[in-house]
């Protein structure tokens, strides 16, 4: 579906648009991505979490791991709802789910072994500080829209719509 015409896009542009880097970078960590979801793989049989890695059985849509790959990566690029990224990827929601829940931390350890896994647990304004000084470019991934209120007491009760006091209708020299 979705990553057979991934697959064909040569625009970086579209392709960056997609997952969040070029095709080049993306073929390079499949390779980590494939050896970091194998160790996870082996942990998990020595745990005793699973007898064995699964080797046979029904191929789903993603049957290799660029396709894992580039699920995971179009999901934290455009962030859909589990539904739509189903609908996408032709699975159900929870299906789609599952498999973020389960890939997640195979992206996590490979971008880890590259050292290159953001920095996301700062305690401190020191190490925010100490951050800002490592790294040249820092993306803030938030929006804030200030919101205008009038501050004429008049101007306030005609954009007020009521819903969260009864009173709201009685006008204001009536009440109590």
């Amino acid at each position: 579906m979705i990553y057979d015409k991934f697959s064909q896009i040569t625009d970086d542009r579209i392709v960056a648009a997609l997952i969040g880097m070029p095709k080049a970078k993306f073929t390079a960590l499949v390779k980590v991505f494939e050896s970091a979801a194998q160790a996870i793989d082996r942990e998990r049989v020595e745990k005793g979490e699973i007898k064995h890695v699964k080797q046979g059985g029904p191929k789903g849509y993603l049957d290799s791991y660029e396709k894992k790959l580039f699920f995971v990566l179009y999901y934290l690029k455009t962030y859909p709802t589990f539904d739509v990224l189903g609908f996408h990827f032709g699975f159900s929601g929870g299906h789609a789910h599952a498999h973020i829940d389960r890939l997640l931390p195979v992206l996590v350890r490979a971008l880890t072994s590259l050292n290159v896994m953001p920095e996301r647990t700062l305690t401190t304004p020191e190490e925010f500080s100490q951050l800002i000084d490592q790294y040249k470019n820092i993306a803030i991934d938030g929006v804030e829209v200030a919101c205008v209120r009038p501050q004429d007491e008049t101007e306030q009760e005609k954009h007020y719509s009521g819903k969260k006091k009864t009173y709201a209708q009685i006008p204001r020299n009536l009440r109590l």
